[in-house]
């Protein structure tokens, strides 16, 4: 075989495997509406969209769409906008099947307007009239981990400008009109801009904990068994999963437990992933498994686990 065949070989073979491998879920991120806290009548939906654009563009997450968001807040009869505490984050969150949930208000939303009459000297004109509009904006957003209720973010960034920027004149109109909501929507732009590398940080933290997490089997079996974690939980078909039962709790002298032993199951593979569960089938156990077991994502080799051990 030539280098140049070998080398074709080498990058088909390369591009089949990154086709039929299961790719790693990316982190999911639902965006509520932004508050309006300064008083000025802004438009927090429109500000969610533009985060949510943002975002998306990074190609980094998955992000919820607003329709899927408002369905689920009124299945639940929640309305919710701006900051929500932790548990209350944690809990709309693990309804939407999202990784964070990002909170935010608009704490400066105003302009101001400069200029006078330039003197011109010919004929009967007496000057003529310039100005400007300046905007700024100021956000406060937040982003909370689902799993944990842990606050993972909390930032503050503001934006000026005093022209539109590309890419958001047709916000102009939702701002407020004409050139007025056209800086508005250019500082805003701006602020949302340094908001969105923050988050992209919070990818990292998401395998983290993806890694590290413990699922319960909500549905038991011999055959297939679900699991109470689904796309948001980074749940992918072909993943292996480690069942098992908890044993005894190590704890030190004041009583506080420490650890608790791992009685390992049953090996599980993911072979259907809904947004909030997921459906495996059982590849080696002792025994058919039952609803309260636990599950998590199986570190080495399915053949290298110890089963009963």
């Amino acid at each position: 075989m030539n280098k140049k065949r070998f080398a074709l070989v080498s990058v088909t073979l390369a591009a089949l495997l990154t086709i039929c491998s299961p790719a790693r879920a990316k982190p999911r991120i639902a965006v509520l509406d932004f508050a309006d806290n300064s008083g000025a009548g802004a438009p927090g939906e429109a500000v969610a969209d533009m985060l949510t654009t943002e975002l998306f563009n990074t190609g980094e997450f998955v992000l919820l769409e607003r329709s899927r968001i408002d369905a689920v807040l009124a299945e639940q009869g929640l309305v919710y906008e701006g900051y929500v505490d932790s548990r209350s984050g944690a809990k709309l969150g693990q309804l939407l099947g999202v990784d964070f949930l990002l909170t935010g208000s608009i704490t400066k939303f105003k302009t101001e307007t400069s200029g006078g009459v330039v003197p011109v000297p010919l004929g009967g004109f007496g000057g003529v009239a310039v100005g400007s509009h300046t905007a700024y904006v100021s956000l406060d957003i937040r982003a909370i981990n689902t799993t944990s209720g842990e606050i993972m973010l909390a930032a503050s960034e503001e934006g000026a400008a005093n022209a539109t920027v590309g890419g958001v004149a047709a916000y102009g109109a939702v701002f407020g009109g004409g050139k007025t909501g056209g800086v508005l929507a250019s500082a805003t732009y701006k602020a949302v801009t340094k908001i969105v590398p923050r988050v992209v940080a919070l990818k990292g933290i998401a395998s983290r904990a993806k890694a590290d997490a413990v699922f319960n089997i909500i549905d038991g079996g011999s055959v297939m068994v679900a699991v109470d974690g689904g796309e948001g939980a980074g749940m992918a078909v072909g993943q292996y999963l480690a069942a098992f039962e908890e044993g005894k709790a190590l704890k030190d002298m004041a009583g506080n437990v420490l650890d608790v032993e791992k009685i390992y199951t049953a090996v599980l593979v993911v072979r259907e992933v809904k947004p909030q569960y997921a459906r495996c089938e059982i590849i080696r156990a002792l025994k058919p498994l039952a609803r309260g077991g636990k599950a998590e994502f199986l570190k080495g080799s399915p053949e290298d686990l110890p089963i009963g051990k």
